[in-house]
């Protein structure tokens, strides 16, 4: 069977590539973030956090995966390093759930789920979402808050 990487795997692999161009190292400094996604408060299990810099700030973006309890650590290269460079930051996250409501494993290939679909709204799930970050030149814990609720699946 021919399997196709998940949302996650294909943005993974487009910060890898990128970095491959640019060297072995990138030279930026990092800190370390932690921190937790919400819907309305609740903690969301499973989800996607995709940073992208704004404002000038430095490097190509982070990705963070949640766990059961919401919570989720940035990784922004492709030797893993954990951190990512001090700035502003646009966050885009992503959940794909099937239709009776189950969270599909992030780092699952979307072959294995055909059904699935995005379960944040737009525009937090797209690239012009509208939740920002500040992260400080010290890093620490930071909070992302979806101020809507996940989308329900489809009734057949």
């Amino acid at each position: 069977m021919i399997s196709t990487p998940s949302h996650s795997t294909m943005f993974a692999l487009l910060i890898v590539t990128t970095l491959s161009a640019c060297g072995s190292s990138d030279g930026l400094d990092r800190v370390p973030i932690m921190g937790l996604v919400t819907v309305e408060g609740t903690p969301l299990p499973g989800a996607v956090l995709s940073f992208t810099p704004a404002n000038g700030t430095p490097g190509l973006g982070a990705l963070g995966t949640s766990d059961e309890a919401g919570k989720f650590e940035v990784v922004s290269s492709r030797q893993d390093d954990a951190g990512i460079p001090p700035g502003e930051y646009t966050v885009r996250v992503s959940r794909l759930a099937m239709p009776d409501g189950t969270p599909v494993p992030p780092d699952a290939p979307d072959a294995d789920y055909p059904g699935s679909k995005e379960s944040v709204p737009a525009p937090y799930s797209s690239a012009d979402s509208p939740l920002k970050v500040t992260i400080s030149p010290a890093g620490g814990e930071i909070q992302v808050d979806i101020p809507a609720k996940l989308l329900e699946p489809k009734k057949k």
